[in-house]
């Protein structure tokens, strides 16, 4: 096992070595970064895990070796081999039964465990003897609440929280979809949930999070990769009132009623509902209204570049005519980073290798 770990640490350490590779090659484009990014999380998560795993095994030894030294002890006192010695558990514990030859006896401790009695008894039906160590994690006041644990609990959280807004491009300070909102209440329930269990060790709080970050950027590059996915996972913008008329069916099935409408509507200045040309329930629940009095309309329809068909088919548009505005400007859909039109023109701002090209569509 310990070959397959070392083996498997090798494996994680090449691959996120080969996509920091490809990442720095190709820094313009935000799908390698998530990708990187999910690469080195599982890295960690697999490093974390083995520590787990070392830390565990070494308890263990500790513990046991504590029991041996007993057993010799025993084995030495009542002169028999020590293969013949058998204990029912690998910690030190107060009423511990010990097998030596045919006789069964049972071990009392005193608090700091530096002496013991020993006592023959009969049993009513035989234990099952430990045969490997158990994971064990002490400490604590005499109330069994360990400070020390929780306060490097809360810096953990404390630093995986500030790690995950700050590789999230800051998603979680002003969420714009589901997904950020969602990230923000898992991680604190985590957190939350975990501080105060003693029966969770700080390297499995740390892969705990790990996991959770894991999962969150992995959908974060799937839904880079597909906008139906995107669509699925985030939500689209909705149109629910155009040219002064209020698609009601789509305001319902939103969850928006009248009143909501109306005061998502006054927050924005806008009084009389006639007045407004678009207003778009937004992905992260805000709505966005635009009037008869606003001098132009940016609707973005390139983004990280994919197009946004909602946007598309919003200005009765089809991905041929996209393509062939791009290929008009010879660029290519991947090389630009937004496209929106603006007074009747298609901007594109291209990523850095490429140039700023403005085209005018005909239709």
């Amino acid at each position: 096992m310990n070959y397959l770990y070392i083996g498997l640490i090798i494996f994680v350490a090449a691959f996120i070595l080969i996509t920091g590779y490809i990442y720095y090659r190709n820094q313009n484009d935000f799908r390698f970064r998530n990708l990187f990014i999910l690469v080195s999380l599982v890295g960690a998560l697999v490093i974390a895990m083995q520590a787990g795993r070392i830390s565990e095994q070494r308890s263990s030894d500790s513990q046991t070796g504590q029991t041996v030294q007993i057993l010799k002890s025993i084995a030495k006192q009542k002169h028999v081999p020590i293969n013949q010695v058998y204990s029912s558990s690998n910690a030190l514990s107060d009423g511990m039964t010990i097998k030596v030859g045919k006789h069964f006896y049972v071990l009392n401790f005193n608090n700091d465990k530096t002496n013991y009695s020993m006592k023959e008894t009969r049993l009513v039906s035989h234990p099952k003897y430990i045969t490997k160590g158990q994971f064990k994690f002490g400490g604590g006041d005499n109330n069994g609440v360990d400070y020390g644990t929780i306060a490097l609990k809360f810096i953990v959280g404390f630093i995986m929280i500030v790690l995950q807004i700050n590789l999230s491009g800051k998603g979680n300070l002003a969420p714009s979809n589901a997904l950020d909102q969602l990230q923000n209440y898992i991680l604190g329930g985590i957190i939350g949930g975990v501080i105060y269990n003693s029966q969770i060790t700080v390297l499995q709080f740390v892969a705990i999070l790990l996991i959770w970050s894991v999962i969150v950027f992995t959908i974060k590059f799937l839904t880079s990769q597909s906008n139906i996915l995107d669509s699925i996972v985030n939500g689209t913008p909705q149109v629910l009132i155009q040219d002064g008329k209020v698609n009601v069916r789509r305001a319902l099935k939103n969850g928006i009623n009248a009143n909501e409408l109306s005061f998502k509507l006054r927050t924005d200045g806008i009084n009389d509902i006639s007045n407004v040309k678009t207003a778009t329930l937004e992905q992260n629940g805000q709505l966005t209204a635009t009037t008869y009095s606003d001098d132009s309309v940016n609707y973005p329809i390139i983004t990280d570049g994919q197009i946004d068909l909602t946007t598309m088919k919003h200005l009765k548009l089809t991905t041929d005519d996209v393509n062939k505005l791009l290929n008009e400007q010879h660029i290519t859909l991947k090389n630009v980073y937004l496209g929106q039109f603006e007074n009747g023109k298609l901007n594109i701002v291209p990523y850095p290798q490429n140039e700023r090209i403005t085209s005018k569509f005909k239709h």
